[in-house]
């Protein structure tokens, strides 16, 4: 069977079912009432949006990072199109993506990570963790616009992660953070993971997409993962699982937990979470040891070395407070202004997030 006929089998089988079978993992991504948002809810979402996009948007759909020379990522895009997702704005959702399906996608299906002006793309290694936001918001604005294109092109994402990021090794399923330079003799203590991609919820999605890779077995072993490194509290930007029951900071990385490791408790956020209840106190329970900052942390020395004072990561600690304790989130913070690129995205997400998923922590 050709690969063009794979993709129209696929794309035919998923529009099918789409008036009669809901897509559990959709649904999980949604949340529970996301088919009742309220009007006021889309009108004061879009506003703060807007910002954003002024200020991080190129008019041909590029997101770019001026605190980084202006240049741009798979993830700047895919988080890009996850907000425009969020404020249910498909024409600027499709600006985003037609720049991104343009300038980085692969033949593989995967996106290159890093464009820089003036030179275009630098390095054609995929971010896992764009690839699985990327497929996963084309899913859903598939079924939400009535695009088969995008259906079809998020199925292609998903079986490339597949097949390219999953690995066996020592009885668990590893998630590579990319499609190379994670695995000996590339990084001696191999596997390397990230953490911070994985996107629970949005792993599901991709599972269903791709349901033929073991994508079930890698959320498992990356709540393991997390268990580990909460319980020990040696969290870190970049983990090697060469022992994967005793996770520890990988080698040839800086060790320290910063800017990648603050999106741990987003994703544990995005799915149901009583059962791991305990990683959310031990996590809150760190945050207001020190003012409910996060902060940049030394796993070797087991110290904090500085803070994460943007907007975006405070609202952080107040999602995990509110959802932990039921402590409101502080008015000041569900307000965005433009600080940075990635905190003011950040910031973005995780109030949709907490909208769809935690409605008690915001109310419209």
């Amino acid at each position: 069977m050709s690969r063009s006929t794979l993709w129209t089998m696929v794309l035919l089988v998923a529009l099918s079912g789409a008036e009669t079978a809901p897509v559990r993992a959709q649904d999980l991504y949604q949340g529970p009432i996301a088919s009742e948002m309220s009007p006021e809810f889309y009108a004061w979402y879009q506003h703060q949006a807007a910002g954003f996009f002024q200020s991080y948007m190129a008019p041909e759909g590029r997101i770019f990072d001026p605190e980084n020379g202006g240049i741009s990522h798979s993830e700047s895009q895919a988080y890009g199109m996850a907000i425009a997702l969020a404020a249910n704005a498909p024409e600027l959702f499709d600006t985003i993506w037609g720049w991104t399906r343009r300038t980085l996608r692969n033949a593989d299906g995967l996106h290159a990570w890093r464009y820089v002006p003036g030179q275009g793309v630098v390095d054609r290694n995929n971010a896992t963790d764009a690839d699985l936001i990327i497929a996963a918001t084309l899913s859903v604005a598939a079924r939400r616009w009535n695009r088969g294109d995008y259906l079809g092109d998020a199925a292609r994402t998903a079986d490339s992660l597949g097949r390219s990021v999953l690995v066996r090794h020592k009885g668990h399923v590893v998630m590579l953070p990319g499609k190379v330079g994670f695995m000996p003799p590339s990084q001696p203590d191999g596997p390397v993971i990230n953490l911070s991609y994985y996107h629970f919820d949005i792993m599901q999605i991709v599972a269903d997409l791709a349901p033929g890779y073991p994508w079930k077995e890698a959320i498992a072993d990356g709540w393991g993962f997390y268990r580990y490194v909460i319980e020990a509290w040696t969290p870190s930007d970049w983990t090697s699982v060469a022992d994967p029951e005793h996770p520890v900071p990988a080698r040839n990385f800086p060790v320290k937990a910063s800017y990648d490791a603050v999106r741990g408790p987003v994703n544990m956020l995005a799915v149901p979470w009583a059962s791991n209840r305990d990683y959310v106190d031990i996590i809150d329970n760190r945050l207001k040891m020190n003012g409910g900052m996060p902060g940049i942390y030394d796993p070797k020395r087991g110290e904090r070395v500085g803070d994460l004072t943007g907007s975006g990561y405070r609202l952080i600690a107040a999602a995990v407070d509110c959802v932990a304790d039921g402590n409101p989130i502080p008015a000041d913070l569900l307000n965005v202004t433009p600080e940075t690129y990635f905190g003011s995205a950040l910031h973005l997400m995780v109030i949709h997030q907490l909208y769809v998923k935690h409605p008690e922590c915001i109310r419209f």
